[in-house]
């Protein structure tokens, strides 16, 4: 893995521009000088002088505010004040307390260190550097800042024309005379473009020094450098800001007890000596980064021997687990120190230029490389320590209940080190330059690779993941997973497990994620709770002789009360379903608490016949007394009282209406309504019959009859 990240760096270092540098593409330019019979413009003769004192006047005062601006005069002169009074403080702060007592910065001396950072800091945010890879961008950011600093005192300070800056206004006077707006400024006789133009936020209103600016920024200062260097001083003016940046350890301010070595010891440290780097800094970084291999050397050896050794005997497969949070033990201080080792040589060492780059790409690829193997074993080590806790918790200790617990926990494990492991790659991507369209590019190449070979078993295994990450549903539980419906026995990376009424239906994950699951059960309001289960029942009423609305509400009200009754049934909520085209239907739904298929059935039963004798009771209590044609009116009157003495004598019965609703074909008839609410089913039959038999009784008293359907039949003689 190492070897591959080292191979990467070394592509990503052949193939993005880390510091875009062409000296012949600045140097015309930078050509100030040329026009040598033109005479050179004092920067305090410059129309835009009097506020940059202005503006070097607040910095100084109050810095707390943005550099950045709205306009390119704003950010311009901000830029230039704010890093003038950078370089003036340093050299105060490190004049001031040079001979303070002890080897390091007091308490005063480090406050003022930190306001000058900020400052630092602020300043640089107006430099676009998004053409630095991300992982050396802060401080290759940082270099350009100063460097750029140089360009713009040798600019002010060698002009031979009048340098107008322009404000928002102006700005829009520009815009006004071009034939295409656009919100950028290039500073006269420089290649210094000031923009709002982002490439990475295209609301940005502030204007920044564009990225080819600080891409180019090196080139232009090694073009004037040596002219900077021959400059007078002049306000504003920082002449060794670059050189001890870049010669001292350290940020901004080298260490205390470095700066107080004698001057020849300093001067022979700040000796170039490779790549542009001091003494001081290679051999330092020689000496730690040969301590970092060595830890790693020896770590390294001793992970490779941890796993030589053997685990087959059964005493030793249940120490497997403090063997990988070993391994994870050995990694971790490799991670640790590599990362440390890193800050130090861009921090405190300081490297600049390539230097900085290549060490910084080498040491993100290693620190990368290691942290997915960390990842790895971590992972490893959780898993294993997972599925002994749960054996020893289920009071089991056969070392096949291990090996099936470790079977089920450990894809898990692995398949989230992978994904964490890939995000750690994509993430070492940006930071060596790529951009994070190119990555996705790639990383459709190993995904193809992968879909070809393995997609239906991948499928399956993320269907499992997602349905144990998303737990939908939980093992024991009452379900339908599409057409099949039971008690969930397994949830496996490959698939589910439901016991049905007739057997066991094993069900691939990736199935069951593309069909339509119902949880029939829910989870307990408390710890230790009972599991309760979903109950859908659903009966169809008469579909020749459809009920009224007076059936209807009677129904409702009796199974309402016979559930209200029914402690095995919890919150239910009964209704009529009235769907045009379709016959009517009663539903109950409420939830249940059953363990297996005969307890289930058992209550469903019961409800079902509890159900349909309602039904019965409420259709035996509304019916239709028909009289003959040959009734009179008297006789018609006296019907529902009739009715009325006959129920007043049975008792659990009311009568709620008997009224004359239709003339029919062969009889008056009238419709009564009685309720019942109280019998029982058996004592319900056993009154409508004594009803009925009385009701036969007082009509036959009362002369009245109740006449059969008669037809007519005409019969013709054949001739």
């Amino acid at each position: 893995m190492a070897f591959l990240a080292g191979l990467l760096s070394v592509i990503i270092l052949s193939g993005v521009p880390l510091r875009a540098a062409s000296p012949s593409s600045v140097l015309q330019p930078l050509g100030l000088r040329h026009a040598s019979s033109l005479p050179v413009i004092p920067l305090e003769d410059q129309p835009f002088y009097p506020d940059l004192v202005q503006r070097a006047e607040l910095w100084r005062h109050t810095p707390l505010g943005q550099v950045v601006g709205n306009s390119p005069k704003e950010t311009l002169l901000n830029f230039y004040a704010v890093m003038a009074d950078v370089g003036l403080l340093i050299e105060s702060v490190e004049t001031s307390h040079r001979n303070d007592p002890g080897l390091f910065w007091n308490r005063q001396a480090r406050a003022e260190i930190e306001e000058v950072e900020v400052l630092f800091n602020a300043a640089v945010d107006v430099l676009d550097g998004t053409s630095f890879a991300l992982g050396v961008r802060p401080y290759l950011k940082d270099e350009a800042a100063i460097q750029l600093k140089h360009v713009l005192d040798f600019i002010f300070n060698s002009s031979r024309q009048i340098i107008s800056i322009p404000d928002a206004k102006a700005m829009k006077v520009l815009n006004d005379g071009r034939s295409k707006d656009t919100q950028s400024w290039t500073l006269p006789g420089s290649s210094i473009v000031l923009t709002s133009e982002l490439a990475d936020n295209p609301i940005n209103s502030d204007f920044l020094f564009s990225t080819s600016t600080v891409a180019n920024v090196a080139a232009m200062y090694e073009q004037v450098k040596q002219q900077v260097a021959d400059l007078d001083d002049q306000t504003f003016f920082t002449r060794n800001f670059y050189q001890d940046f870049v010669h001292t350890p350290g940020r901004l301010f080298p260490p205390k007890w470095y700066l107080n070595l004698p001057a020849g010891a300093r001067a022979g440290l700040e000796a170039e000596v490779l790549f542009g780097q001091t003494l001081f800094r290679l051999v330092l970084s020689i000496v730690i980064i040969a301590l970092l291999l060595l830890l790693i050397t020896r770590l390294g050896r001793l992970l490779i021997r941890s796993y030589k050794q053997k685990t087959n005997d059964e005493a030793l497969i249940w120490t497997l687990d403090s063997l990988a949070w070993k391994r994870v033990v050995l990694v971790l201080p490799m991670v640790l120190a590599t990362k440390a080792v890193e800050v130090f040589i861009d921090l405190y060492l300081n490297f600049t230029g390539t230097a900085l780059v290549v060490l910084t790409v080498l040491f993100e690829a290693a620190y990368f490389s290691l942290f997915v193997l960390l990842v790895f074993l971590f992972f490893e080590a959780l898993g294993r320590t997972l599925a002994e806790g749960l054996v020893r918790l289920s009071g089991d200790q056969d070392i096949w209940r291990l090996s099936r617990t470790s079977n089920r926990v450990m894809p898990i494990c692995r398949i989230m080190s992978g994904v964490v492991g890939v995000a750690l790659i994509y993430k070492l991507l940006l930071q060596l330059g790529l951009s994070p369209t190119l990555v996705l590019a790639l990383s459709t190449v190993p995904g193809l690779a992968i879909g070809l070979g393995a997609s239906k078993l991948l499928s399956n295994l993320f269907a499992g993941l997602s349905l144990q990450t998303d737990r939908p549903l939980k093992v024991g539980e009452f379900c339908e997973i599409g057409d099949t419906r039971g008690f969930l026995t397994k949830i496996g990376l490959r698939s589910v497990e439901i016991e049905t009424v007739t057997g066991k239906v094993t069900i691939p994950n990736a199935v069951a994620d593309d069909c339509i699951i119902n949880n029939l059960s829910r989870n307990p309001a408390t710890s230790g709770g009972a599991q309760r289960q979903g109950l859908d029942l659903s009966l169809e009423l008469d579909a020749n002789d459809p009920f009224s609305p007076d059936q209807m509400t009677d129904l409702l009200a009796l199974a309402r009360a016979y559930v209200a009754n029914r402690p095995d049934l919890i919150n239910p909520c009964l209704t009529i379903e009235l769907e045009p085209g379709s016959p009517q239907r009663l539903r109950c739904i409420a939830l249940i608490h059953v363990e297996n298929w005969r307890d289930y059935i058992d209550l469903q039963e019961s409800l079902t016949l509890a159900f349909n004798q309602l039904i019965d009771r409420v259709d035996r209590s509304h019916f239709v007394l028909g009289v003959s044609y040959d009734s009179t009116n008297e006789q018609l009157a006296a019907v529902p009282g009739i009715l009325r003495g006959i129920i007043a004598r049975t008792p659990g019965f009311e009568l709620k209406a008997c009224r004359l609703m239709e003339i029919a074909e062969f009889s008056y008839n009238f419709k009564c309504h009685l309720i019942c609410p109280t019998l029982n089913y058996k004592q319900f039959k056993d009154s409508i019959d004594t009803i009925n038999k009385e009701l036969l009784r007082e009509l036959a008293a009362a002369q009245i009859v109740i006449p059969f359907p008669t037809a007519i039949e005409i019969q013709k003689d054949e001739v």
